[in-house]
C-alpha cells in the first residue's frame, strides 16, 4: 500500500480465490474512503506498489515484470524483466529509480524510469532470498534477505558493493525511520528489529507470542508503525523499544501499511478491507 500524487493511496489485491474471478486488480482508496478497483492482469498476484518519479504506479507480480498504472487508472504495458526468474516481490522508489528483490534470482534489481535501462546487483550470499527493499536519505539501498537465519543488507549503488549483517530469525518488512535507523519485522520470531546505520549495530525487540509482525511504516520522531498479522492489529514502538498497541480485529490479518500525513493505512487481507487507524 502506497500513497501517491493525487492524494489518494494505492493498493494491491492479489489473494483472489474461487469462487471469486481471476481477475486481479490494483485498488485505490481516498481519504474520505471511497475505493476503486482497476483491472490489471489476469492470475498475476500483484503484491508491492510503489509510484515513480514518472508519477505511474510500479507493482511486482509474479512474473518477470513491473506492473504499471497511471494515477487516472489507465493499465500501462509493462516493463519486462530480461531474466524469466525475476519475479519481483519488495519494491522502493527513489529518483529516477525503482528498486526490486527478486527471491528467485537473489538478487536486487534498478529500473530507471527516465532511460529505461534496467541493472541487476548480485548478493554475496549463495541463495539469499532476498525479500523487501527501501532507500536511505543518501541512497543507499537496504534490503531483507529472509532466511533462516536471516541478513539485512546494504548496496552501495555508485560502486555495486553489497554487505550484509547476520540477524536473528527470518526479517520480512524493512523501512527507513525518521532519525535514518533502519526497521525490520520478522514474523515467525514474533520480534521487530532496528539497525544503527551508524555502528550496524542491530538491537532486536521482542513481541507477545502470536504477534505475527510483517508489514512495516516509518512513523514520527524515530518511531514505526507495524501490523500485526496473527494479531489482528497494528502496533507502534520507539527507538527505545516503547510499544503500544491497536485494538485487535479477530479475522482481520493486517498485512501491508503505510503512514499518509500522519495516519496509519494498512490492508486486511483476510478480511478484504483497508483500514485507518484514527489517532487521539
Amino acid at each position: 500500500m502506497t500513497p501517491a500524487s493525487d492524494g489518494n493511496l494505492w493498493f494491491t489485491e492479489s489473494h483472489v480465490n474461487p469462487p471469486q474471478s481471476e481477475n486481479h486488480h490494483i485498488g485505490r482508496i481516498t481519504p474520505s474512503g471511497a475505493v476503486t478497483e482497476f483491472l490489471v492482469c489476469q492470475f498475476c498476484f500483484p503484491n508491492d506498489i510503489v509510484q515513480g518519479a514518472d508519477g505511474i504506479l510500479y507493482f511486482t507480480k509474479s512474473d518477470p515484470a513491473l506492473g504499471r498504472i497511471t494515477t487516472a487508472g489507465q493499465v500501462l504495458p509493462d516493463v519486462q524483466m530480461p531474466n524469466s526468474l525475476a519475479n519481483g516481490n519488495g519494491l522502493a522508489s527513489h529518483g529516477d529509480d525503482i528498486w526490486m528483490t527478486a527471491f528467485n534470482t537473489h538478487s536486487l534489481w534498478r529500473y530507471n524510469v527516465v532511460t529505461g535501462d534496467i541493472t541487476e546487483f548480485a548478493v554475496p550470499t549463495p541463495g539469499a532470498n532476498t525479500f523487501d527493499v527501501v532507500v536511505d536519505t543518501n541512497g543507499g539501498v537496504w534490503f531483507t534477505e529472509a532466511d533462516f537465519p536471516g541478513q539485512i543488507g546494504r548496496l552501495d549503488p555508485q560502486t555495486g558493493l553489497v554487505s550484509e549483517t547476520p540477524v536473528q530469525g527470518s526479517p520480512r518488512q524493512i523501512t527507513v525511520a525518521s532519525d535514518d535507523a533502519i526497521w525490520f519485522t520478522e514474523r515467525f520470531d514474533n520480534a521487530v528489529g532496528r539497525l544503527d546505520p551508524a555502528t550496524n549495530n542491530v538491537t532486536m525487540f521482542p513481541l507477545p507470542a502470536g504477534s505475527g509482525p510483517e508489514g512495516i511504516a516509518a512513523g514520527p520522531s524515530g518511531s514505526v508503525w507495524f501490523t500485526q498479522s496473527v494479531a489482528g492489529n497494528i502496533a507502534r514502538m520507539t527507538p527505545d523499544g516503547t510499544l503500544t498497541q491497536g485494538k485487535s480485529v479477530r479475522g482481520s490479518e493486517p498485512f501491508g501499511i503505510t503512514v499518509a500525513n500522519g495516519t496509519p493505512w494498512y490492508t486486511e487481507l483476510s478480511a478484504n478491507k483497508i483500514a485507518s487507524l484514527a489517532l487521539r
